[in-house]
């Protein structure tokens, strides 16, 4: 099924074969789903829109749970799609299937091919060895202004608690399986793929250079590579493990309380309180790992002040995570018992906390960014 379907997307499509290999086959299906419905409305392109509607189907699993907790289903989204293309403006030309050329295979459309790119690194983010189908949604939320998000939000949906809620339906699946990766091997795996695609590049550049005779100046060493690509993405892998690491202990608190029943206030900010002090730990012994042992990046590691800086943030993060969860959850008690004025409080809250999150995310790039970068590389 794998090599059919990636055959139907390959020639005509930006993304190579090596790329496919990294997606499951319930990614895959995703694709060529969405492939079949731009072919279905005579689109031009495949889009964001096209794979949001195949995200509906029961083999994209997480996503399509997520979606359907926000009460958007296959149905809708086909008749929304359908009705702007209804609406659209005279002035522009209706996209049509030549019938002389069935047979060529719609491109991707340019936001779609950076969807598929950053669908790749929200899989290495949660130390995923292949794309997955929550992935390629939580990929295609990222693009500002792209047709599924649009979408998503004129079918009022919010794609920070859609995307929270994905996470949360990820943490499941992970606890009740036992499979999420620990934080070290997560971002081992991450940087590694990520320094050997650029030391590939670089290597394509000098090859290129001896072949045309022409010498090419400043190459990085890779060195300056495993700095670079260190240093932009740990922050958002940080900070994605921070909230799913808090999800994956919400799911083993509700575990631990179906067996041994209700756990008392006490013991749950104990938990959760140890359970921050873990990850810390954590962030600090692969940090150290990866600059002492993996791969002896700097000449002087980071001193206590630097550690405690970047801890600082990373638990800050973690409180805000539990805050928002633990809003979520009053927020939907009060939904189902219809107290609105309530309900438009929490939502008011929720908000807000989304918004201190992603001030911390931005907090925690800059900490990080001040701590590296005044460091002396080692040659």
């Amino acid at each position: 099924m794998r090599q059919d379907a990636c055959s139907c997307l390959d020639e005509h499509i930006f993304i190579l074969d090596l790329m496919f290999e990294k997606f499951s086959d319930s990614a895959i299906s995703v694709l060529q789903s969405a492939r079949d419905e731009c072919v279905r409305l005579t689109s031009c392109k495949v889009d964001t829109a096209h794979v949001l509607i195949a995200l509906t189907e029961d083999y994209a699993d997480v996503a399509s749970r997520a979606l359907a907790s926000m009460g958007i289903d296959k149905a809708l989204l086909q008749r929304e799609v359908e009705r702007a293309r209804t609406s659209a403006s005279k002035d522009e030309a209706k996209p049509q299937v030549d019938s002389g050329k069935a047979s060529e295979e719609p491109a991707l459309s340019d936001a779609l091919k950076q969807a598929v790119r950053e669908s790749l690194d929200q899989g290495r983010y949660f130390g995923q060895e292949e794309v997955k189908p929550e992935h390629l949604l939580l990929g295609i939320m990222e693009g500002q202004g792209t047709s599924a998000a649009k979408l998503l939000e004129e079918l009022g949906a919010n794609l920070t608690f859609l995307r929270r809620q994905v996470m949360a339906l990820m943490a499941e699946d992970c606890c009740f399986h036992q499979t999420a990766p620990s934080l070290r091997f997560a971002l081992l795996n991450g940087l590694t793929d990520l320094i050997s695609q650029s030391e590939d590049a670089v290597d394509c550049l000098s090859s290129l250079s001896t072949r045309t005779g022409v010498p090419l100046r400043g190459m990085p060493s890779r060195t300056d590579i495993v700095y670079l690509v260190s240093l932009s993405y740990m922050p958002e892998f940080l900070a994605t493990q921070v909230a799913f690491q808090r999800y994956l202990l919400e799911e083993s608190m509700k575990l631990l309380s179906e067996r041994t029943g209700p756990l008392d206030e006490e013991l749950t900010a104990t938990i959760v309180s140890n359970g921050a002090q873990h990850l810390l730990s954590e962030v600090r012994s692969t940090i150290e790992y990866l600059w002492s042992t993996e791969y002896r990046l700097f000449d002087f590691m980071l001193d206590e002040g630097e550690h405690d800086l970047i801890g600082s943030v990373i638990e800050d993060l973690w409180w805000a995570q539990s805050e928002e969860i633990a809003l979520h959850k009053l927020f939907d008690s009060a939904l189902e018992d219809h107290r609105r004025k309530q309900v438009l409080s929490l939502q008011k809250r929720r908000i807000e906390i989304s918004q201190r999150l992603t001030r911390l995310t931005g907090r925690l790039a800059e900490t990080i960014r001040q701590c590296f970068v005044r460091r002396s590389i080692s040659a």
